[in-house]
């Protein structure tokens, strides 16, 4: 079962994904968390942003490089698709991004064939967020388009935070950022554009019919109130969506695969 996570930067995707496996491997459920991309942290007074700047380079050279000669892959098909309709301003936001929904595309096929709950903090949705941003033209027919355009998940999660505590999460995460990994992402201002634009991709989604269950994460205790009552939704769609969905608990809850904690 393919769970989805979306919502501006710094709302609390990743802390409440790592909330939801572990309160779903207490339960008894095989749960885990397919991480995203994670811009890196300054540590101490030792910047090696330069150094991690020129291995991200590589890192996407060589991913565009496997793109351009791989014929047979749908990732990169997709990611072709999707950067075509809404090609990041800058080139190294599109090396990234595209490096990314190719990562993305191999874990979430991979995730299909699993049995347990595999959670993704970043999924498609998340993704075509991204290229909105890195464009600067959320047009609603383009999204709409891009939205069905991408494999769909098993349950859907809209992420929300009000806007101050965004705003706020925002600064100390580029406060930690090396100077040169700053290269790779958003500035503060477009990162704040992205409630506006999750608004209209959540409003898009809601149109086609698609369930979205939301989840507010403003505070420690908010994020484990909305994490339980997304687990009771997420339990119900996986038993319902098996033959067997009791079967596939583990003996020993505590011993599950993938039970980490925020």
């Amino acid at each position: 079962m393919i769970v989805e996570l979306f919502g501006p930067p710094g709302s609390g995707k990743t802390t409440l994904a790592h909330v939801l496996a572990s309160l779903l491997c207490a339960d008894g459920y095989r749960a885990e968390v397919v991480r995203s991309y994670r811009p890196a942290i300054r540590s101490g007074t030792l910047d090696l942003g330069v150094l991690l700047s020129v291995s991200r380079i590589v890192l996407a050279t060589v991913s565009t490089a496997k793109v351009i000669f791989s014929r047979r892959n749908g990732g990169s098909i997709l990611s072709k698709s999707l950067l075509t309709a809404m090609p990041p301003k800058k080139p190294i936001w599109h090396a990234r991004i595209w490096q990314q929904i190719l990562k993305l595309s191999h874990a979430w096929d991979r995730a299909k064939l699993a049995h347990d709950i595999l959670i993704f903090d970043e999924g498609y949705v998340q993704a075509v967020g991204s290229l909105a941003l890195l464009n600067g033209n959320a047009d609603k027919a383009v999204l709409e388009t891009m939205l069905g355009d991408v494999p769909v998940a098993d349950f859907t999660i809209r992420v929300l935070a009000p806007r101050a505590t965004v705003a706020a999460r925002l600064r100390q995460r580029m406060e930690r950022a090396p100077p040169a990994e700053r290269l790779f992402e958003a500035d503060f201002e477009i990162n704040m554009r992205s409630l506006s634009v999750f608004r209209t991709i959540s409003d898009i989604l809601a149109a086609s019919g698609r369930d979205i269950v939301c989840a507010r994460t403003s505070s420690q205790r908010s994020t484990m109130e909305s994490a339980q009552v997304v687990e009771r939704a997420i339990i119900a769609r996986y038993i319902l969506s098996t033959t067997d969905g009791e079967r596939r608990r583990v003996e020993q809850p505590s011993e599950a695969v993938g039970c980490h904690g925020p």
